[in-house]
């Protein structure tokens, strides 16, 4: 920049950039802010741009690359794009993409793990997107996901079901070698299968890994080779499991992985470098907390001030407690994947933060705040909810709500 000279880069190191800045960098922000941002632009943009210059011929059509993180990543991107924009040529993008990999038989990624879960995740949306979409890609792409499924889960996993860094040429169980960080990923593409089926073809194949976490052996365990980063992307893939499939074994896991793992108790004044392994931390910081928040935020956030909320009923108990008077808001989460995503059902994929509990945003919509020690119940609307309920803190006094649709 400084000598104002413009660097040659080969397309294909441009096209994984763009793949990678779409799907981590952009997505996210999508997921949580909405469609009407120059972020959103920009990620399309960036799709567009990624096609226009796809360099590799197939039977299917041009493809971008015969990368299979590259096409995993927009596999996932895809999706989104066509029910946020409902422009077809983004699904029939992703569906050259899953005929390249699917249609000539007998597929499955290499590596499990990161560099190769994106397309097995990407692949579950797509193929959920389409039951409704495309009902007939969704029964031709059928068999061929069971089959990738199937492999995983046999050439694979380890006695508890967990899925490892690399597919092995040999049946299982595979104890002995390295276990990956991407394990959570790789069944998040399960999960859509069988949601989009309604079916529970997979569903123990889930379950089985997820109630064995608690093990002595999975304790300081090395993901993939053991870095901040590899516990947080294994926690992350865990916690969409969560969301589906709740486990008391997983949620007592997480729980111990981030506050012994992933926070460096040691040093107060410091948390995370910003290097992106460490911001991939912080990710699952963010989404972990917003579990035990059950989505709700503090407006403006204090330092000394708690929050933390639990299913009640079919609502939830807020409790908030501070060290010093705060006045504020409690806002409430809404429905992204519907409002902001276009997505008719909540599909589990990567790159989102789970809706633990959300409001409808409008004024049809009223729930109960039953504000438990001064017996005082009051109704209000979803809209306001969404706003911000306003809150008021006395030093060391404790607010709790049960908040529930009227």
């Amino acid at each position: 920049m400084d000598r104002r000279r413009k660097i040659v880069t080969p397309l294909d190191r441009m096209i994984f950039g763009a793949s990678e800045y779409a799907k981590d960098g952009l997505v996210p922000i999508v997921e949580i802010t909405g469609k009407d941002y120059p972020w959103s632009d920009r990620m399309r943009e960036l799709v567009d741009d990624v096609f226009k210059h796809a360099p590799v011929d197939t039977p299917y059509g041009r493809i971008p690359s015969t990368n299979v993180e590259v096409n995993g990543e927009l596999l996932q991107i895809l999706p989104r794009l066509y029910r946020m924009t409902g422009e077809q040529k983004y699904l029939d993008w992703a569906h050259r993409l899953a005929d390249y990999y699917l249609l000539p038989g007998k597929f499955v990624p290499s590596r499990l793990s990161d560099h190769g879960c994106e397309i097995v995740g990407g692949l579950g949306l797509l193929f959920a997107v389409d039951r409704a979409a495309c009902p007939q890609k969704c029964a031709q792409y059928k068999p061929h996901m069971e089959y990738m499924f199937d492999e995983i889960l046999r050439r694979g996993t380890n006695s508890d079901g967990i899925i490892a860094r690399d597919l092995h040429p040999t049946p299982g169980p595979h104890d002995n070698v390295t276990t990956g960080d991407g394990w959570g990923y790789d069944f998040v593409g399960f999960l859509d299968y069988d949601l989009a089926l309604g079916t529970r073809r997979y569903r123990q194949a889930i379950r089985q890994p997820m109630k064995s976490l608690l093990k002595p052996r999975y304790r300081q365990f090395n993901w993939d080779h053991g870095s901040r980063d590899n516990v947080a992307d294994s926690v992350e893939g865990g916690l969409y499991l969560l969301y589906r499939i709740p486990t008391p074994e997983t949620f007592l896991w997480a729980d111990r992985e981030i506050a012994t793992l992933l926070v460096d108790h040691s040093d107060p004044d410091r948390l995370w470098d910003t290097h992106k392994l460490e911001a991939n931390t912080v990710r699952t910081v963010l989404i972990h907390t917003m579990l035990h928040t059950r989505n709700t935020i503090a407006r403006p956030w204090r330092q000394g001030l708690r929050l933390g909320a639990a299913p009640c009923a079919d609502g939830i108990c807020v409790f908030m407690q501070s060290d010093d008077p705060y006045r504020g808001r409690l806002q409430f989460d809404v429905p992204r994947h519907r409002l902001y995503l276009g997505l008719k059902q909540d599909w589990p994929r990567m790159n989102a933060v789970p809706e633990w509990f959300t409001v409808e945003a409008d004024e049809a919509h009223k729930y109960k705040v039953e504000d438990v020690d001064a017996a005082a119940t009051r109704v209000v609307s979803g809209k306001s909810l969404s706003e911000g309920l306003p809150v008021r803190l006395e030093p060391g006094k404790p607010l709790r709500l049960i908040v529930r649709p009227e």
